[in-house]
């Protein structure tokens, strides 16, 4: 068991939380989503005294409980974390109804509408220039939607040249009411940054703009409450 912070493994593993591309998965619910998924564990650090499953691949560091705590992003870990390495997947164009993040920055919000594109199956998402989707609050606030979706975190100018011929729309308070428009199939929802809304870039290449009627002269809604509603009423029709 490690009990020194300056054990080199320890050094190591460190220097992989700093690293954006690798994920750091404290819960055994995810590592085994994550696994099933096809993903490769590189490391597993176990906290002593832990007595749960750890046949996950990977190398084991059984560690103290102490040097646990500087890698452990939740309150009431199980004693468990998994550590992969996020492969950037080559850009390509969606096979079916697809959510377009335009610059999203709060990790909470990103795994919310992570989650609820899985629900209401829209496989194909494109993170352009977002929050990392390894962060701790993405992968958490995602509750393992990640793995089961598409994913693909690009640049504006990337997406752009990509996205030639296909079918968007975005939210906005003069748009189209969402309840009375009929949508083509392989539809993509732009749902932009939490404070500047979608980009003009990204409105160009939009077919239209819909609205969510709301009542009480409420304006505008959190942005993974707003995308959530308009996947989910596209799903109910599909």
């Amino acid at each position: 068991m490690i009990t020194s912070v300056q054990n080199e493994k320890i050094k190591l593993l460190k220097r992989l939380l700093k690293d954006k591309s690798f994920m750091f998965l404290d819960n055994p619910k995810l590592i085994s989503e994550a696994v099933k998924a096809g993903y490769k564990i590189e490391y597993l650090i176990i906290k002593e005294n832990y007595a749960g499953k750890t046949d996950y691949g990977g190398e084991n560091v059984l560690v103290s409980e102490e040097i646990f705590k500087t890698f452990s992003q939740t309150v009431n870990s199980q004693g468990l974390i998994g550590i992969l390495k996020v492969e950037k997947k080559p850009l390509s164009v969606p096979k079916s109804n697809f959510l377009v993040l335009d610059e999203l920055q709060d990790p909470g919000n990103v795994g919310t509408l992570l989650r609820s594109a899985l629900g209401a199956n829209f496989k194909d998402v494109y993170l352009i220039n977002c929050v990392k989707v390894a962060s701790d609050k993405v992968v958490r606030s995602s509750m393992g939607a990640i793995f089961k979706l598409n994913i693909f975190e690009c640049t504006k100018n990337e997406f752009l040249n990509m996205c030639f011929g296909l079918h968007m729309c975005y939210a906005d308070m003069y748009g189209e009411n969402i309840y009375k428009i009929t949508f083509p199939k392989n539809i993509g929802i732009v749902v932009g940054n939490e404070g500047n809304g979608v980009s003009e870039e990204l409105k160009k290449v939009c077919n239209k703009s819909v609205s969510i009627p709301m009542a009480n002269g409420l304006e505008s809604l959190n942005a993974s409450v707003a995308g959530s509603i308009i996947m989910y009423q596209i799903y109910s029709r599909s």
